[in-house]
C-alpha cells in the first residue's frame, strides 16, 4: 500500500525554503507513530532538509543526482523505478516535497493529511486530491501553545 503522509495549511501550502512554516509536537508525533517501521520515500531537497535518515525506518530518496549517497539510505533514480519496488512492500509512506507528491498521488491508496488552520506564506503547494479521494476519518486537535486549530484526516481512493 501506498500512503502519503502530509501537513497543509488552509492555502495548501506545505513548505516554505524547504521547511515547514509552523511547528506543531504532536503533529510530528502523529507523522512518528505513523511511519514507524515502514518505508519512507522523500525527495532529496526533502532528505537536506531533514538531515539524516528517519529512525526505525527503511529511508529511501528519490533523486535525479547520480552521485547522490548518504550511509542507510537507498537511492532511486526514478518514478518507475521506486514503484516497482514500493509494489512489493506491504506499507510506504511517501513524505515529500511537492514534487514528489505530485508524481506519486496517482498511484496512493491513502493519504494522511493534517489540515492547519492557518494561512501562510510559503513557496510549495500540496497537489490537489479531493476529486479523487473522500475523506473517512477526521480528528480536530487544539495546539495551545500557539493557538492553533488543526485536524488529523485520512483519505481513501475513490
Amino acid at each position: 500500500m501506498i500512503n502519503m503522509i502530509v501537513a497543509t495549511s488552509t492555502n495548501n501550502l506545505i513548505g516554505c525554503d524547504n521547511k515547514m512554516p509552523w511547528h506543531i509536537s504532536e503533529d510530528l508525533r502523529y507523522f512518528k507513530e505513523k511511519t514507524m517501521q515502514s518505508t519512507v520515500v522523500m525527495g532529496r531537497k526533502t532528505f537536506e532538509s531533514i538531515g539524516k535518515p528517519l529512525p526505525n525506518r527503511r529511508n529511501i530518496v528519490l533523486t535525479h543526482n547520480k552521485n547522490f549517497s548518504y550511509p542507510n539510505i537507498e537511492v532511486f533514480h526514478s518514478i518507475e523505478e521506486t514503484l516497482s519496488h514500493l509494489q512489493t512492500l506491504e506499507n510506504s509512506f511517501i513524505i515529500g516535497g511537492g514534487e514528489i507528491y505530485k508524481s506519486f498521488l496517482p498511484y496512493a491508496d491513502k493519504l494522511f493529511i493534517t489540515l492547519i488552520d492557518k494561512t501562510v506564506e510559503g513557496d510549495t503547494a500540496f497537489v490537489e486530491y479531493k476529486q479523487d479521494f473522500k475523506c473517512i476519518s477526521r480528528i480536530e486537535k487544539t495546539d495551545l501553545s500557539c493557538d492553533l486549530q488543526y485536524e488529523f484526516t485520512e483519505w481513501v481512493r475513490i
